[in-house]
């Protein structure tokens, strides 16, 4: 058992569906359980799903935070392996960003009842993300390096985190919330993404998956989403002029009705 004892935000379905698997979501980088709150939570749990959202060790509310540079990817995905173990039943994972390559390594070990990525990190790692953005947006690579070395006061503003995160549409309101409750990176997390896994992507376990992503991410690129789809045997789809953070974006209506049609779609039994 972890010895970090982590935050953890438990929504119960309104109106539970028979037969539902739970929803297990799984925050990105710089982030916590926070980011699902204003509005995944409630659709979703409004729709019949229970929703489980923790904050990984070192995140938010969760312990660890003095030694968050010493966490790696393999403890996030022990953190999931240790929820699961204790769910009654498979859930199935939504990952956001670093936490769909979370998601991505849980899938090889535990058995889920499927698996939904937003912006996710290729199984592969950053490596081709890093070049798309010193190509496209070297002033935003260089302000997150500054948040990442020196925090909010460096480059947490409203302007950069809505640069980064989000399309223009998306209210002053979210933008602000994320940039209040942003927060740096493990750096050995980070490290461990950047460097290439050039097959990480073959035999690929087949399970039911949905692969969004963002067209106007300056993170994850579309082919990055491509690729995760084409290692977990299905097709991306990309919601055109969304930004990185899907599940807050102004697009989130419509990323929340992909999700909650391949939902209906997937378990027909879940009524």
């Amino acid at each position: 058992m972890s010895v970090y004892k982590l935050e953890i935000l438990k929504a119960d379905a309104v109106k539970k569906r028979k037969n539902a698997p739970p929803l297990l979501m799984i925050h990105g980088a710089y982030a916590g359980s926070w980011c699902w709150e204003s509005y995944f939570l409630p659709y979703f749990t409004e729709a019949g799903w229970d929703v489980i959202a923790p904050s990984l060790r070192g995140h938010a509310g969760s312990m660890g935070r003095e030694r968050l540079d010493h966490f790696g990817i393999d403890d996030y995905v022990k953190d999931i392996l240790l929820m699961i173990a204790d769910m009654p039943e498979p859930p199935v994972l939504i990952g956001h960003s670093m936490g769909g390559l979370v998601a991505q390594r849980v899938a090889r070990q535990a058995k889920l009842a499927g698996m939904v990525l937003l912006a996710s990190v290729a199984p592969y790692g950053v490596a081709a993300s890093f070049a798309h953005l010193v190509a496209s947006q070297p002033g935003l690579l260089w302000n997150l390096g500054q948040f990442q070395w020196h925090g909010a006061a460096a480059a947490g503003n409203p302007s950069f985190v809505r640069e980064l995160l989000f399309s223009s549409k998306t209210d002053r309101e979210m933008v602000d919330h994320f940039a209040a409750r942003a927060q740096p990176e493990s750096m050995l997390a980070l490290t461990e993404m950047a460097i290439p896994h050039l097959f990480a992507g073959l035999n690929c376990p087949k399970l039911p998956c949905l692969v969004l992503g963002a067209g106007a991410d300056q993170l994850i690129p579309p082919s990055d989403s491509h690729a995760c789809a084409s290692a977990w045997h299905t097709k991306a789809i990309i919601i055109e002029d969304c930004g990185h953070a899907m599940m807050a974006d102004f697009h989130k209506t419509e990323v929340a009705k992909e999700i909650h049609d391949w939902l209906d779609l997937t378990y027909p039994e879940a009524v």
